[in-house]
């Protein structure tokens, strides 16, 4: 139990959010629960392709795609902009409450990133977001991304193992 809840808190502590270039985590729009849509199928699908690129080059096992966290990871994201704030806040209980057990969970957001190339390049720049996809345990990912009414996306990722 010390061990999981360990590695838990190391990869709370590890992943910060990430922000686009010019970007601001708080957008000045006073409709916080303005209407938003999903990000393209293909969008999500190349975000798994470059985490598992990443960690084969890194000498790791690709992750599977989970049903659940790309739900979750999709909630999460439409939850942020509904709140229009980038947060971690509740990640770890809303995946137990879903039902997961594993040992070790990770989650990484980023909003203003235009393309999946530059929300994993962004993500890679970051120690705490680089640590969560080459994390040895983890062994599926779920990827969820919504628009805003203006145009920004809101990118999420949880890591199950």
């Amino acid at each position: 139990m010390t061990a999981r809840v360990s590695t838990l808190v190391l990869i709370a502590l590890a992943a910060g959010c990430s922000l686009g270039a010019g970007s601001r985590a708080h957008a000045t729009s006073a409709a916080n629960t303005a209407a938003h849509r999903p990000c393209p199928a293909a969008d999500l699908s190349t975000v798994m392709q470059l985490v598992n690129e990443t960690r084969h080059r890194a000498g790791l096992r690709m992750l599977g795609s989970d049903t659940q966290l790309a739900r979750f990871a999709q909630s999460r994201s439409a939850a942020m902009v509904a709140e229009n704030r980038l947060s971690h806040r509740g990640w770890e209980r809303g995946l137990r409450t879903a039902g997961l057990v594993d040992d070790a969970l990770g989650e990484n957001v980023a909003y203003n990133y235009a393309t999946a190339d530059a929300v994993m390049a962004g993500w890679m720049r970051s120690p705490g977001h680089r640590a969560n996809i080459l994390y040895r345990t983890f062994k599926r990912i779920g990827v969820g991304c919504v628009i805003d009414q203006h145009g920004h996306r809101w990118w999420t990722q949880d890591f199950a193992g």
